[in-house]
């Protein structure tokens, strides 16, 4: 697994403000060390030199990844999944109604 950072804090808009360790994108889910989803990456923030993660928590028990690193999961995204399903399902609508007005 690839580090992703370090949790300094909570913020207090409810988002977990990470260290980053190595470039993510955003929208990648993040786990803990025993492979938990823990969060997912909302935008990169701070200097291009040393930035920070913000991140939206997907658990409830915040305070036991504080401090903690945090890795890339293995997985595949949330919204690249749902981004191709959205589309696809959008050509075919749109073949229909091209079939339906001739």
């Amino acid at each position: 697994m690839q580090e992703a950072g370090t949790v300094l804090h909570l913020a207090r808009s409810g988002r977990l403000i990470l260290k980053a360790g190595s470039q993510v994108r955003d929208g990648s889910i993040l786990v803990d060390v025993e492979g938990r989803r823990t969060c997912k990456v909302i935008e990169t923030i701070g200097p291009v030199a040393s930035p920070y993660l913000s991140t939206q928590p997907l658990t409830e028990r915040i305070e036991r990844v504080i401090g903690q690193k945090l890795f890339l999961s293995d997985l595949p995204e949330y919204s690249e999944r749902r981004s191709r399903r959205f589309s696809q399902s959008n050509s075919k609508f749109s073949r229909r109604n091209s079939r339906a007005r001739r």
